[in-house]
């Protein structure tokens, strides 16, 4: 068990008040919290001057852990032990250093078995100079523990904790007085531990490179023993293709365990669920970046369930707010497992329960952010090469002089991709249906001019009206005189809601599986070593994943968009997470107000300034600018409302015009020289029409 002690401020005037906090938390995959502290107990605090003459402050607190968890009594005097043996109580004596102490703290509920914080406020210092605080946790039965510390008896079991050193200094009556202010103080709301699930439960490669390779390598595991047998029993149609089939469904495997937003019971322990990530995840220290994004409250996942679900009619289990509603508009549509589509009577209509109760956490949006940022071209570019096909345009091409011998121990893996191809999704489907759901196209000469039925027009305006009201709400934050309004965001909110919903209909949670699942497999091709060794790069680069620097190679091989693959990737990933709180969330609810905007503002600070940022790296563009700003042009202003394409279009021709210029001062401002594979060719327009 793990112990810290803190205080709120390290050096304070005479007259000022301290806060004391005692951190308790379990060790991972150990014992739970309320295990290793028993039902009862006692904590110690000591409070020493520095000073020779003076005596040390002793101060005793019985603790017990019932039901509502961690509870502290009142203190309790021991002093030392009559003759005969009894143990004297009174009243606590006067207090030398400051006139009281005295524990805060509420109960602290234990159910996540992660930590509990402990509070004692000190009231008034009275005397100036340096002071030494600790102390100790007994554990066992109090009365026991007093006659033993009274009669100095040795207690085996004692852990110290501590010690923090505080400064009083006396304050000068003729100086200034000291002022401080703090940021205003958060009011909860619910939908809180939706978005703590959302960030915890969206898709990492990370996890799911480990989760292939104990599949293909090390067979590690009993996720892995399931995921192969899984794709045994589903061979692809052509020959000596068994190591990618295996690759192709345990990637399918893999989604079906992690991609749904699990809220069973099982979410209070991480056990019993099916899921590959433990939930919640195992620190030894608290989760202070949970904390800190919910202004300090204590995380609790029981809280969605018990708090925010809301139940469903006929004891059909618990869903979110929002597919609540949705239920209650096809009452008359039955409830069915998977089983009973497959062998009930009934097999021609219904709704799976999986996906009222367990909704996919993936967005669209985090593919095509990834596909304008080179993915699938990239290896699209390797497979050509692997075919010996030569690739289209002017100039020799950029792999043609790279020998093909380091793929060799991936080329069973490569021919199974290659030959797959007829069962993978064409770019002209995932570009049409990223136009559905966000009304955002792709721009390349591969992209066929088909017109579309419908087109999510104004989910740009919302979405960048959301973020640029977020900037606003964060600027009033910072300063600590200012209660910042979150009723702009929830406005902004509501609005990108019902976007969002409007495109949930046809391909939706459909194709977005099938496109992750294939740039999910594409990561993991590129991350393999042999690629590595094939293209080069540049390995001292910290990249977030292994696939990144072979997509940069690539892109620098070619010609194509030198931006980093760095910020596609927090594009896609920071976007994703966003969506889905929004999408989820019962945004256009009557309940639901400006508190709740402003929760989910602070929450999801950090997504939003880093998607901000990227965006700008990606087109150009600035989102955090003020659009009342006399110095921008209202032309300029609209230009955040553009298709992301048609940004990152215009951004590339400058950047490779920036390039093109260093290169000729970098040859002694010589004559322009032509670029290395010839001029870029002219691409096609998501609309039809032709870019220079």
């Amino acid at each position: 068990m793990n112990r810290e002690l803190s205080i709120d401020a390290t050096q304070v005037a005479l007259g000022d008040d301290s806060t004391l906090t005692l951190t308790l938390s379990s060790e991972p995959r150990k014992k739970p919290l309320a295990t290793e502290l028993g039902t009862q107990g006692l904590i110690k605090l000591t409070v020493d001057h520095l000073a020779d003459n003076r005596p040390v402050e002793a101060h005793y607190f019985p603790y017990a852990v019932d039901g509502s968890g961690l509870q502290l009594r009142g203190e309790v005097v021991i002093t030392a032990a009559k003759p005969g043996g009894s143990t004297s109580k009174n009243t606590p004596p006067p207090k030398l250093f400051y006139s009281k102490l005295e524990p805060v703290t509420k109960p602290q509920p234990l159910n996540t078995g992660q930590s509990a914080d402990l509070t004692w406020s000190v009231r008034v210092w009275d005397q100036p100079g340096t002071f030494v605080i600790g102390g100790e946790l007994f554990i066992g039965d109090p009365a026991t523990l007093e006659r033993d510390l009274a009669t100095d008896a040795a207690l085996p079991n004692a852990l110290d904790f501590g010690p923090v050193k505080l400064r009083v200094q006396q304050q000068d009556p003729t100086g200034p007085v000291q002022v401080t202010m703090k940021e205003a103080d958060r009011e909860e709301s619910n939908d809180q531990a939706l978005w703590g699930l959302i960030r915890r439960r969206t898709i990492s490669f990370s996890q799911y490179q480990g989760f292939i390779n104990r599949v293909l390598c090390t067979q590690d595991g009993s996720e892995g023993q399931r995921a192969r047998a899984y794709a045994q029993g589903r061979p692809l149609a052509f020959s000596r293709s068994a190591s990618y089939s295996m690759l192709k469904y345990a990637t399918e495997f893999f989604l079906m365990q992690e991609a749904g937003l699990a809220m069973g019971d099982a979410l209070d322990t991480g056990a019993g669920s099916g899921n590959l990530n433990s939930l919640p995840p195992s620190h030894a220290q608290p989760d202070l970046d949970e904390q800190r994004r919910l202004g300090g409250a204590p995380f609790s996942l029981s809280a969605l369930r018990d708090n925010y679900l809301e139940q469903l009619e006929n004891e059909e289990g618990k869903v979110l707010p929002y597919f609540k509603i949705i239920r209650e508009k096809l009452a008359e549509v039955p409830l069915k497992n998977p089983q009973d589509l497959i062998g009930g009577d009934d097999v021609c209509y219904g709704i799976l329960k999986s996906k009222l109760q367990a909704p996919p956490l993936m967005e669209l949006i985090w593919s095509y952010w990834h596909e304008e940022g080179g993915l699938v071209q990239t290896l699209n570019a390797i497979s050509l090469r692997f075919q010996n096909v030569r690739r289209p345009g002017y100039g020799p091409d950029p792999l043609a002089g790279l020998n093909l011998d380091p793929l060799r121990p991936m080329a069973n893996l490569m021919w199974g991709y290659i030959e797959d191809e007829r069962n993978r999704l064409t770019l002209n489907r995932r570009n049409l249906e990223y136009q559905y759901e966000y009304g955002i196209g792709l721009i390349g000469r591969g992209v066929q001019p088909i017109a579309v039925a419908e087109n999510r027009t104004f989910f740009l305006r919302g979405f960048h009206s959301l973020l640029r009201a977020c900037t606003e709400f964060y600027q009033q934050a910072n300063f600590t005189t200012v209660i910042p309004d979150g009723f702009p965001i929830l406005n902004c909110l509501r609005e990108v809601h019902m976007t969002l919903a409007e495109g949930a209909h046809n391909q939706y949670g459909d194709l977005p599986w099938t496109a992750r699942a294939e740039m999910l497999t594409q990561q993991w091709l590129l991350a393999r070593p042999e690629v590595r060794e094939f293209l080069g790069g540049r390995v001292m680069v910290p990249y977030t994943e292994p696939w990144m620097d072979r997509v940069d190679t690539m892109k620098t091989l070619q010609g194509w968009n030198p931006t980093n693959i760095t910020h596609f990737r927090d594009l896609g990933a920071f976007g994703e997470q966003l969506l889905l709180s929004i999408r989820y969330g019962a945004w256009n609810s009557p309940t639901i107000g400006a508190v709740n905007a402003a929760n989910w503002a602070y929450y999801w600070r950090q997504e939003i300034q880093r998607y901000i940022h990227a965006y700008k790296a990606v087109t150009g563009v600035d989102l955090a600018t003020d659009l009342g700003d006399v110095r921008q042009q209202a032309p300029d202003n609209e230009e955040r409302y553009l298709q992301p394409a048609q940004l990152i279009e215009r951004q590339n021709a400058l950047q490779q015009s920036q390039l093109r210029r260093s290169r000729q001062l970098s040859a002694g401002l010589g004559p322009l020289r032509r670029p290395a594979f010839g001029p870029l060719p002219r691409r096609r327009a998501f609309n039809g029409d032709l870019l220079d």
